[in-house]
């Protein structure tokens, strides 16, 4: 047995309470505060036309953001308000906070590099107003452009070459009031790349907004092969100007005994309609063109132009348009076959009337009367008076406009009667007994080619 010490003991029991609170005090000075999270609050928009994968919040400091700007059919990303990185994919640090948009425009036509692209991104607000229209004034009506866009080029063979020289002619023998924007391409040969360029730079101008573009682009998939020519211009996208839609199946094929030039004459057809549609929105007075507000309202596109006059004055127009061009066409027989495509709607019927022809559109014998019988409605008002060649080409529709604001509906009756002198009750009396005689009588009222080189719209 170890004989007890106290000193010892005390020493021993005095380290351990040394030990033991050094211990504790360490503990103490080792400890580390967490330091407070910086946030900060980002705000991401878009403009119209397409989105942004990320969503706004707030987000702690450091943390990395990936953003993808994406643009909706239609559309093409144009660059960020908020940050000067120009890609539609850029990553973002949080340090502080910030208001990011991604910004998007409508496609432009471009598959000219000469055209400008589309006037307007939207419908400029109007200069004035009255009871029924407001008026506008547009940036292009000192100088309305005309842009052929053409696509697969390669398959034209050198085609589009002449549509954009007879486009370039007119520009300056015809001058439009408003831009004329042209698409061309072969229907049945192009590739699915140029059909969806093609149907989605239409659809562009045409339509307003994404949702509404899409659905076009996608309305007009299903029918290539079976389209048809089309020209003018609706209200709804007047600030934009006219389309002119053509395929090069209007070019004769080969083995035919038709020229190349005479496909020319269904682009001439469709550029008149350019020309009367444009001018029904047109006030010569107030050099503004004005939209009816309760046709805008209603969804009424164009104002009331018989279907034998619109058809048959762009068939009439034609002809002196290709006659002044010397291209390798006879027009003076391009006029006969008019003829005789009425004359077959008058042997399968003989009772038809060019008054039938006003909203109805129908074959009669095989053949569309509304645009033969139409082109002879007009030949015989040349034939009634030389002078009545320019108000056929042009005066007529320098009036139009007022005479439809006086009277809805009835405006192409008034400015027909005014400037052609007769009711148009009258001339469908007069016409229709001069369709019922024989051909002979038929032929010798009309001009001899000279005379359609030869006869002024000055």
């Amino acid at each position: 047995m170890f004989p007890f010490n106290s000193h010892f003991f005390h020493l021993f029991l005095f380290s351990l309470i040394i030990f033991s609170c050094s211990k504790d005090e360490s503990d103490s000075s080792n400890q580390v505060e967490t330091p407070p999270v910086n946030t900060y609050n980002i705000t991401i928009t878009s403009s119209e036309g397409g989105s942004v994968n990320t969503q706004s919040g707030t987000y702690n400091a450091g943390t990395v953001l990936n953003l993808t700007a994406t643009p909706d059919d239609g559309y093409e990303f144009i660059g960020w308000t908020g940050t000067n990185e120009t890609s539609n994919n850029i990553s973002v640090t949080v340090n502080s906070n910030l208001q990011l948009t991604a910004n998007f425009q409508l496609i432009q036509i471009s598959y000219n590099p000469d055209c400008p692209g589309l006037p307007y991104s939207s419908r400029p607000n109007p200069v004035g107003s009255d009871d029924t229209h407001n008026y506008y004034e547009y940036a292009w009506q000192s100088d309305p452009n005309i842009c052929v866009n053409v696509y697969d080029a390669l398959l034209l063979e050198g085609r589009d070459q002449k549509v954009i020289s007879s486009m370039d002619w007119v520009k300056l023998n015809l001058p439009n009031i408003i831009p004329i924007n042209v698409f061309y391409t072969d229907q049945f040969n192009s590739s699915q790349e140029a059909r969806t360029s093609f149907d989605t730079d239409i659809c562009t101008l045409i339509r307003e907004g994404a949702e509404e573009i899409n659905a076009c682009v996608l309305e007009s998939a299903g029918n290539w092969g079976d389209r048809s020519y089309g020209a003018g211009v609706y209200n709804t996208y007047l600030h934009n100007g006219a389309d002119l839609v053509i395929y090069d199946d209007m070019f004769p094929s080969e083995g035919s005994d038709e020229t190349e030039d005479s496909g020319l004459i269904y682009l001439m057809h469709e550029y008149f309609h350019t020309f009367q549609t444009s001018h029904f929105f047109f006030f010569e007075d107030k050099n503004q063109f004005g939209i009816n507000k309760n046709n805008f309202e209603t969804g009424k596109k164009l104002p009331f132009l018989p279907i034998w006059m619109g058809e048959g004055s762009a068939d009439f127009a034609s002809l002196p348009l290709m006659a002044k061009q010397n291209l390798n066409f006879d027009h003076y027989q391009r006029a006969i076959q008019f003829l005789n495509q009425a004359r077959a709607s008058l042997d399968a019927d003989p009772t038809i009337s060019l008054e039938d022809f006003e909203t109805e559109n129908t074959r009669v014998g095989d053949e569309y009367y509304a645009y033969g019988g139409g082109f002879m409605a007009f030949v015989y008002l040349w034939h009634l008076n030389d002078d009545n060649f320019k108000k056929i080409m042009h005066d007529y529709y320098t009036i139009f406009a007022e005479k439809e604001k006086l009277n809805p509906d009835q405006g192409w009756k008034d400015a027909f009667e005014e400037t052609f002198g007769m009711t148009v009750d009258a001339f469908y009396t007069e016409f229709d007994s001069f369709m019922l005689q024989d051909r002979e009588s038929q032929i010798a009222i009309i001009k001899p080619s000279e005379s359609w080189v030869n006869a002024s719209w000055d």
